[in-house]
């Protein structure tokens, strides 16, 4: 039966109290083995123990006539006496159902008779019992039951005593340790007089005396010499005699002399009846406390003056974000005249639409105790607005959590003026970079183990530079031999020169399988990379090959007097050129729509076109080549113009072409064709260049021709000249043969020499093939026109040939001059009428001339016929085959002439025969 007293909260109690004296497993002592012995004997009782009562077990501090040192708890009838308020009682324990079945009265040693007193502490704990014991029935008188109980009590004074000595031992131990540990501060105690008496380690480090040296010697010797003058540390135990404690901070001296700055607390000390009996004197060094304290001072003052000359906006929020400060640099900046205007306002409120979430969400970071950040735009206070880059952090409290808010604000604004003119910047380059007709990369060179360049990478190209090159616009990140396996190395070193040497180089490419040629610029851009400035040259270098084969044109036709020579030298000129597959130059049959090709170049493996071609075999352009137009077809087989004739086209290997026709004289007379076998669309610059060709080789054969024609022509002239020296003599003969006198004979021969002149004159000003009959009768009649009225001159447009032209001049020049002299001329009031006609007959045409004079005098036929009758009679029969007749009737007299248009106009001169 486990008693009441072992319940589980007393038990608790019991062994806190036990852990207090330190008691339980010690060894035997003297004074616990004294009450037992004496317990026993006043008792008379064999048995006499100090139980403690621990958890589980009884353990015997002392013990007498008992072996064991403890038994287990639920043994143990000390436990019984433990619950009780005074001395327990069994005087049989055989008879007692708490102890009748118990093994240590049913057994050994045989417990008959038990009598205890409980141990408990000033505070009604139970630890135990002092209990004497017998092996017969027995009582206790009252004497030992009082005896009992002294002894008890005893038992506890003697466990009080100890524990106090003990307690006062640690404290001691304590207390030195703490005082020698304090290395910080200097302990000294002084007596009434304040000689010191200890002196801890924390004393000797902080002011250098040893302890043995300032024992017995007065506090004044750590006191400044004013302190001492003004007897401070007297003053100070005053203070601490009077209030219970004087305090001070001051600087105090160190055995070396220095000074350190120090606070200090003096006290009394007292005995138990609490009259001082001394001082101690607790210092600590604050030297760089105090010294940071002043650099604290200064750093504020220092802050404040940052505070005030920042640009920045630095403000204080409560959790609540009402502003509580703002900086003085803050209110400039925010254009803040009063801050009291404004406290206590939301801060949040300051700010509209997104920067208004935007504040909110800071706020809620920086409670949470993180950092808040945003830029947004807000007006000053003065309506000016500004960009600003906010931080909102918290402002901890002691245990660290965020107590206010801490709100930096920074103007922007110029620097977001500035991102927005870069990003414009950037916009306006990155589209003069995308949108630029030149090519433009940037790469970096990849290089062996040895160093040499091998390939090279791209990291960024333009548009410009994939529509040049043909490669895909995602070629960053791609090197050149991935793209085109074949490029070749010297393009490589030449980049790796650049990035070696440092210095820009300038070259061309031509890419062949692109027909196209560039002109690089490329230069360093740092490290390995490099960047390039493609322009895309090509019409230039056509252009300069067009503009030296059409050098080489003008060198090699320069002297060549073959108008097929010069045609062939032109037609592979432009084949070659273009890349046709034919061209060439042919004569023109304007009337049969024909042209004649007597040499044709074309392309290797392809046929000749020379020969006989009717135009209308291959389109319905004539009409466009004979009004001199340039017809120009880019596809055979989708203009309308040649599509009827596409298969007779590609039978002769033509889808494209260019025909340009050679005009004289409002006739088509030659033209240049230019073939392709493949669709093409002439560009402006290949039918300039094609019409240069043409002109040049036309220049050229037209130069032959010329050459050819003067050569003509100088031959007819020798030949009229000696025609011309015929008819002189034999006009000259005539004349003279038949003159009266000599000044007659001399003023018919000039009048009939002035004639042929103008006659000459008249042929040579002309084609000297043909001369207007028109202008050949007025020219003969002009030296006879005194008058407006004189002549009547009408007929047709007919153009009159070399071989009758000089015969008609004479003919007229002689009926003027007869006329004159002897007919309607003589007289004032006398007219001629010249009029002709073209009449069709079965051999063709002919002209009907019909020269009348009216109002002369009288006609009468002459008796004999005179040269000038037969110059004018005979000048267009004969060679000429026409017929003259003279008729004289009394009105006046009339010629009629009669020829056929076509000998008129026969080129060949003859003089006229008598």
């Amino acid at each position: 039966m486990v008693p009441a007293a072992l319940s589980a909260s007393n038990e608790a109690e019991r062994r806190a109290a036990l852990a207090r004296y330190a008691v339980l497993d010690t060894e035997a002592e003297a004074d616990f083995d004294d009450i037992v012995s004496a317990a026993s004997a006043a008792c008379g009782m064999p048995v006499s123990l100090i139980s403690l009562i621990d958890g589980d077990r009884q353990w015997f501090k002392a013990r007498v006539g008992l072996a064991s040192t403890e038994t287990p708890v639920r043994f143990s009838i000390c436990a019984h006496a433990a619950s009780q308020d005074d001395v327990f009682v069994i005087p049989d324990t055989t008879r007692d159902p708490r102890t009748a079945d118990n093994p240590l009265v049913t057994g050994d040693p045989k417990i008959r008779f038990y009598a205890g007193m409980p141990l408990a502490t000033p505070e009604g704990v139970a630890l135990g019992a002092l209990c004497v014991i017998d092996t017969k029935p027995n009582d206790l008188s009252a004497a030992q039951r009082l005896i009992l109980r002294t002894l008890a009590r005893q038992v506890m004074t003697t466990l009080e005593l100890r524990r106090a000595l003990r307690e006062r031992r640690e404290s001691d131990r304590r207390n030195a340790a703490i005082l020698e540990s304090a290395v910080d501060y200097g302990i000294i105690s002084m007596d009434l007089e304040g000689l010191v008496t200890s002196w801890n380690s924390g004393a000797e480090r902080i002011l250098g005396w040893s302890e043995a040296e300032m024992l017995g010697r007065h506090a004044h010797v750590f006191f400044t010499d004013q302190d001492e003058r003004d007897r401070i540390a007297e003053k100070e135990m005053g203070s601490a005699l009077l209030h219970g404690r004087g305090s001070d901070e001051r600087w105090h001296r160190k055995k070396d002399g220095s000074l350190f700055w120090a606070n200090g607390e003096m006290m009394p000390l007292r005995d138990e009846q609490g009259t001082p009996e001394g001082f101690i004197k607790i210092l600590r060094d604050r030297t760089e406390q105090r010294l940071a304290a002043g650099r604290q001072r200064a750093d504020a003052e220092f802050m404040r003056s940052v505070l005030a000359a920042s640009a920045d906006c630095i403000k204080v929020l409560d959790l609540d974000t009402r502003l509580t400060f703002m900086s003085e640099g803050g209110m400039r900046v925010m254009e803040v005249s009063d801050f009291n205007a404004i406290q206590g306002c939301p801060w949040p409120d300051f700010w509209q639409g997104q920067g208004n979430a935007d504040a909110l969400a800071a706020i809620a970071t920086a409670r949470a105790g993180g950092t808040g950040h945003f830029q947004g735009s807000t007006p000053t206070m003065a309506g000016n607005p500004r960009w600003w880059d906010v931080q909102v952090t918290p402002i901890p409290d002691e245990d660290g959590r965020p107590e206010k808010l801490l709100v930096v604000s920074r103007d922007i604004t110029v620097q977001k003026d500035a991102e927005r003119q870069i990003s414009a910047s950037e916009a306006r380059w990155r589209g003069l970079f995308t949108g630029m007709q030149e090519g433009f990369l940037t790469a970096e060179l990849i290089r062996d183990p040895e160093g040499h360049a091998t390939d090279f990478r791209f990291l960024a190209v333009n548009p410009a530079f994939t529509a040049q090159s043909g490669l895909p616009a995602g070629i960053a990140g791609s090197t050149i031999r991935e793209a085109v396996p074949d490029i070749a190395q010297s393009l490589i070193d030449t980049y790796a020169r650049v990035v070696d040497t440092g210095v820009p180089e300038l070259f061309e490419i031509d890419v062949p399988a692109l027909g196209r040629t560039f002109e690089v610029r490329a230069f360093k851009e740092g490290g390995q990379r490099f960047a390039a400035l493609f322009l895309e040259i090509s019409e230039r270098k056509r252009t300069e090959r067009r503009r030296a084969a059409l050098i080489e044109l003008g060198d090699r036709v320069r002297d060549l007097g073959d108008k097929g020579e010069i045609a062939a030298i032109a037609a592979a000129i432009m084949g070659r050129m273009l890349d046709l597959s034919h061209a060439g130059y042919g004569a023109v049959d304007h009337e049969g729509e024909t042209i004649l090709i007597s040499q044709c170049w074309s392309a290797p493996g392809l046929t000749s076109l020379a020969g006989l071609h009717q135009f209308r075999e291959y389109g319905s352009y004539i009409a466009d080549l004979k009004a001199g137009e340039t017809v120009l077809i880019a596809d055979t087989a989708r203009d309308p113009r040649s599509a009827s004739q596409v298969e007779g086209l590609e039978a002769i290997d033509v889808r494209a072409l260019v025909n340009l026709p050679v005009m004289e004289h409002g006739r088509f007379v030659a033209m240049f064709y230019i073939l392709k076998r493949v669709p093409h669309d002439w560009t402006p610059d290949e039918v300039g260049f094609l019409r240069n060709v043409a002109d040049r080789t036309r220049a050229a054969i037209a130069r032959v021709e010329a050459e050819e024609q003067q050569q003509v022509l100088n031959l007819e002239l020798s030949h009229r000249m000696k025609n011309m020296l015929a008819m002189v003599q034999s006009i000259a003969t005539q004349t003279m043969r038949n003159a009266a006198d000599l000044d007659v004979a001399k003023s018919v021969l000039a009048g009939r020499l002035i004639a042929l002149g103008k006659s000459h004159d008249l042929l040579l000003g002309g084609s000297l093939g043909s001369t207007p009959l028109d202008t050949l009768a007025e020219s003969a009649l002009e030296p006879h026109r005194d008058g407006p009225d004189r002549f009547v001159v009408s007929g047709p447009a007919v153009n009159v040939g070399a071989k009758a032209a000089m015969s008609l001049a004479l003919i007229l020049h002689e009926l003027a001059t007869n006329a004159a002299k002897y007919g309607a001329l003589s007289r004032a009031a006398g007219r001629v009428t010249l009029a002709w006609t073209l009449r069709d007959t079965a051999t063709g045409p002919q002209v009907h001339l019909l020269w009348s004079e009216t109002g002369g005098p009288p006609v009468v036929a002459p008796t004999r016929t005179g040269f000038g009758t037969r110059l004018i009679a005979r000048g267009l029969a004969g060679d000429f085959g026409g017929a003259v007749t003279l008729g004289y009737p009394a009105e006046g007299v009339v010629c009629a002439i009669v020829a056929p248009l076509k000998e008129l106009q026969a080129e060949d001169v003859r003089p006229p025969r008598d």
